[in-house]
């Protein structure tokens, strides 16, 4: 048998070698000797839990929003210390971590990702601060839906989609009067000139406040390859119960790896949580099963997962990431009228002065979807009855 530093038989060989030579210094080396090897044994016996309370020390775990950091304690309990980097009420697309916390996360071995903006940029660095920590995405593989100014557009909302368009044309000619060869490319991405291959001015809403569009499209490209047509990409793909279930199945993979002698207790855990989502993702079924094909209304288009799931259709109010002009405005709140939407939703995490004016122009009730609550499961049964009654309030209107 192999024997590692840090195994329990390694640490109790040391403990022996230790009470061996404070036994020759008390009783001088012949009388050491004449000990049977049987008391040296009984005395490591004595101190071996110690030794086994260090090797059975949590093991630090980095997690970046509180929905992760609810599956991994769900499957690994005190077997781990999870930091969590994103707090209840922060935004995970304007985090930036701490001084302190870059300083914890050098000894931190585990980092397990889930795709949020701030780890594109943070993790490279805290990976160079600490070259000893694991780094898992947990997201890796999983179909990415894709949103920003594109939301509208990729749900088919075209009418939408080209009166933010529109809205775009406008603020680039406002910002960039005279400029002949900007106002021609923006053009082309109208259908101007049809036939045209570049097809970089599907993010133009995403570079609207910069001067050199097109250094920005090639950054774009490097970062995004084959997906720079489709938009950002959402990072909130643990709001869909059945994605959650493939990343539980990652992250206790890498758990059991790291924590061999709880493999079995992980796995147990595992499965009971694959079963208690199962069966989540058929109560929610079954609960918004009525509401096919319906929308709903939301300032920050985080649900998107979630609906898509469901066969639902969110609108966002947010815009590109910023409130909507007095025109969108006035857009968002003609098709709420037309749709008689009786619920806007909100959460936490975002200003809800746009929502709230909106609701008050339709009479209507403002409620509440957090995406990043930590208990994962009573905040998807709490947006599922969320939902619900903002279909039946529309339906009652």
């Amino acid at each position: 048998m192999s024997m590692h530093a840090g195994s329990p038989l390694a640490s109790r060989q040391v403990l022996c070698e230790k009470l061996l030579s404070r036994v020759q210094r008390t009783l001088g080396p012949r009388a050491a000797r004449a000990l049977p090897l049987s008391v040296l044994g009984v005395l490591a016996a004595f101190a071996t839990p110690a030794a086994h309370a260090q090797d059975s020390a949590p093991l630090p775990v980095a997690i970046s929003v509180p929905p992760i950091a609810w599956m991994v304690d769900q499957l690994a309990g005190e077997h781990v210390e999870i930091t969590t980097l994103v707090k209840p009420g922060d935004s995970p697309h304007a985090y930036d971590p701490t001084p302190r916390q870059v300083a914890e996360l050098s000894t931190v071995p585990l980092y397990l990702a889930i795709g949020v903006p701030f780890e594109q940029v943070w993790l490279p660095r805290l990976v160079k601060n600490n070259a000893e920590m694991q780094v898992v995405h947990l997201e890796e593989g999983l179909n990415t839906r894709h949103f920003g100014s594109g939301e509208a557009h990729d749900h088919g909302h075209d009418e939408a989609h080209a009166h933010e368009q529109e809205q775009e044309h406008d603020a680039h000619h406002a910002d960039h009067e005279g400029h002949e060869e900007h106002h021609d490319e923006h053009d082309e991405h109208h259908g101007e000139h049809a036939g045209h291959e570049e097809h970089h001015d599907e993010h133009e809403g995403h570079d609207e406040h910069h001067d050199d569009e097109h250094a920005d499209h090639q950054e774009h490209d490097a970062q995004h390859g084959e997906d720079e047509d489709l938009g950002e990409a959402d990072p909130h793909l643990w709001l869909d119960p059945q994605r959650m279930q493939t990343v539980v199945e990652r992250a206790a993979e890498v758990l059991e790896a790291r924590l061999p002698q709880h493999a079995s207790e992980i796995d147990a855990n595992e499965q009971r949580l694959l079963k208690t989502l199962s069966e989540l993702d058929e109560q929610i079924a079954q609960t918004l099963a009525p509401y096919k094909g319906r929308n709903f209304l939301i300032f920050h288009p985080s649900f998107g997962y979630f609906a898509d799931r469901y066969s639902l259709e969110q609108h966002a109010i947010e815009v590109s990431g910023r409130e909507p002009t007095p025109r969108e405005m006035a857009t968002l709140i003609t098709r709420a009228k037309d749709e008689n939407i009786g619920t806007i939703f909100v959460s936490g995490q975002f200003s809800q002065t746009a929502a709230k004016r909106i609701a008050s122009s339709l009479e209507a009730e403002v409620a509440v979807l957090d995406p990043l609550a930590e208990d994962y499961l009573d905040n998807l049964k709490h947006a599922t009855e969320a939902l619900k009654a903002g279909f039946e309030l529309t339906d009652s209107q």
